[in-house]
């Protein structure tokens, strides 16, 4: 009884088991279908390069914390005793023991605490525009590997029609060259045209493999699901989110200015090494140190206050003052450098995205519907033997190399359409739909 019951168990767990893993399995096979605006967000929230940054925020915080402290040195106790000893003792005289303690606290006076609050906050506000700049170049990264792996799968699935359909026309060649209606070569130019083709399927293959491994690491995803781009890009390519004619690169570089996160960065990077500068000026006047005073000396209690003065004769905080006018001009050249690469950044974008326009102005709005069209026409002028099983193989391929030229276009006006909007920190393309 114990037995059967035993092996009663054992049937049930090992049929929870099987179910859990084929559930698991399941889950695991079915693919993460994601769409750009998904993916946006979970770059945001995942990508650990964007986290790690973040973090940095906290340090920033720490420091405007220490400058708001009403002092920044903590209160020192200071205790001093002696005995003296009377070697030749009157009838009144006798040893005695002195002590005496004083509380001192060191106290800014020339305006330090003011400066130090000042840089703290700027470089709060740096760390904040580091970690949008950040983001914006994550948004970048996203946005082209997403468009590359959504035209690999559309070049994937035009590739597996094509080989099956080199597969069908190589069946077809046999059949015809076993009726001596097609020669050799005819034959052989078929078959090396099937393998050809599965070897550009091969290709895409890998070449999604690498760049859905990228897109992965960006959006912080493991590997247990596979992965797809939901979306078209040919239909995303034709809706064009930008006006035709833009706006002169005059008010698009104004708008970038307004906008950059690493213009804005640069800017605070600059105040606050000048309010750094201005700390390190200010401490060449020496803190002073006071607090009260108790003292018993002899047998009287002395209460009073202690005042310490440094003199500042050898150490003028010179060196700190001359890195900190040299950490000045460093960042003051980093800002006219920023400037400067954000006007380039700008211009080169909006004339990329000019040029990609005009090519894919050539194909005009119906070409694929077209290819497809001029593929069936193909298609039946062999079926009523009208041209060769090698002309119909050799215009398919032209077919699908126009084709493929399409989809590189329009994959390059989407690429430079989104150069363009991170150069201007995204915000300028909402004002202008706006």
């Amino acid at each position: 009884m114990i037995e059967k019951r035993w092996a009663l168990c054992a049937s049930v767990w090992t049929l929870l088991l099987v179910g859990q893993i084929a559930q698991g399995a399941e889950e695991t096979d079915t693919p993460l279908r994601v769409d750009l605006p998904t993916a946006l967000v979970l770059a945001l929230q995942g990508n650990p390069d964007i986290q790690t940054k973040r973090y940095t925020l906290g340090l920033a915080k720490g420091r405007v914390q220490q400058s708001e402290l009403l002092f920044q040195e903590n209160p020192r106790v200071s205790i001093e005793a002696d005995y003296r000893n009377r070697r030749f003792r009157t009838p009144t005289g006798r040893s005695t023991a002195d002590a005496a303690v004083l509380l001192l606290q060191e106290v800014e006076i020339a305006g330090q605490p003011g400066h130090r609050r000042q840089a703290a906050t700027s470089h709060l506000s740096y760390t904040e525009w580091l970690i949008a700049d950040a983001e914006r170049i994550l948004r970048l990264e996203v946005m082209r590997a997403f468009y590359e792996l959504m035209a690999i799968q559309e070049s994937i699935h035009a590739q597996q029609d094509m080989l099956e359909t080199r597969r069908a026309l190589l069946q077809a060649g046999r059949e015809r060259y076993a009726q001596e209606d097609i020669s050799v070569l005819e034959l052989d130019t078929l078959r090396l045209d099937t393998d050809e083709a599965r070897t550009r399927l091969l290709a895409s293959e890998q070449e999604r493999v690498h760049t859905e491994k990228r897109l992965r690491l960006l959006l912080g995803l493991g590997v247990e699901r596979p992965f797809v781009a939901v979306g078209d890009l040919l239909k995303i390519s034709r809706l064009d989110a930008l006006p035709d004619p833009l706006p002169s690169q005059a008010e698009l570089i104004a708008c970038a200015l307004e906008h950059r996160p690493d213009y804005h960065a640069a800017r605070f990077k600059v105040e606050t090494r000048e309010a750094e500068l201005r700390l390190a000026q200010a401490n060449r006047t020496p803190n002073i140190s006071l607090g009260p005073m108790y003292k018993l000396d002899n047998e009287d209690q002395v209460v009073g206050g202690a005042l310490t003065i440094p003199l500042p004769l050898f150490n003028r905080n010179t060196h700190a003052i001359t890195a900190a006018m040299a950490e000045v001009e460093m960042a003051r050249q980093e800002l006219e450098s920023r400037t400067l690469t954000v006007r380039h950044e700008v211009a080169s974008a909006y004339a990329h995205l000019e040029l990609a326009r005009q090519r894919r102005a050539a194909y005009g709005t119906d070409y694929f519907d077209a290819l497809t069209q001029t593929g069936d026409f193909t298609r039946r002028a062999y079926e009523a033997d009208e041209v060769s099983i090698l002309e119909l193989s050799g215009a398919l391929e032209r077919l699908a190399q126009s084709r493929s030229r399409a989809v590189d276009t329009a994959l390059t006006v989407l690429q430079a359409q989104a150069a363009l909007a991170a150069q201007l920190a995204f915000h300028c393309l909402d004002n202008i739909h706006e």
